[in-house]
């Protein structure tokens, strides 16, 4: 009913694993998140459209993300971050010195380590852009319908589209999985 901590940690319980996020601090309870850089990215292109000096920040952000998402997959060695996290705070301090990027130079500070949890764990994205896009068709048919027609309704079509797109991520066979479910 709301994404308020109280029900994000009874959702995840005592999870142990990354979670990959868009910032919110409901999720500080958990010590391992990763920061999704495609809610940075698309952040960041909203101040570089509007400002030149920030722009030049932006064209280096992205290198800098084409470099990290190249990291990923392999154990990058500790001379690999480092070097990444120093890019990384150039970035945010050349943005503080620029009156409109004071406030997106914040932002990534106050991610601090976050934005580089994905290469100290392989396997995890440095987004959550799957995720995202495994609930994109719902949500467009959501908006197409304009509403649900009850709570009731609601709550079948979330849990009915979470547990597809689970089995979808955990390659299981969708048609068997409906008939297990249907047999208990």
């Amino acid at each position: 009913m709301s994404r308020g901590r109280e029900h994000i940690k009874s959702l995840l319980g005592d999870y142990k694993g990354v979670i990959v996020t868009d910032g919110y601090n409901a999720y500080d309870y958990f010590p391992l998140r990763q920061r999704c850089w495609a809610h940075l990215l698309r952040e960041f292109k909203k101040y570089a459209e509007k400002n030149s000096e920030i722009d030049i920040q932006y064209t280096r952000l992205k290198q800098l993300y084409a470099i990290m998402k190249g990291l990923l997959g392999k154990p990058p060695g500790a001379e690999a971050i480092q070097k990444v996290k120093e890019e990384f705070l150039d970035i945010v301090t050349c943005l503080s010195v620029i009156q409109q990027g004071r406030k997106l130079a914040t932002h990534l500070h106050n991610g601090g380590d976050d934005w580089f949890t994905a290469l100290h764990h392989p396997g995890v994205p440095l987004e959550n852009n799957h995720a995202e896009r495994g609930l994109r068709h719902i949500v467009l048919h959501r908006k197409m319908m304009g509403c649900y027609r009850n709570e009731k309704g609601k709550k079948f079509i979330d849990i009915v589209i979470s547990m597809l797109q689970t089995w979808k991520l955990q390659r299981k066979n969708i048609f068997m999985e409906l008939c297990a479910v249907g047999q208990t």
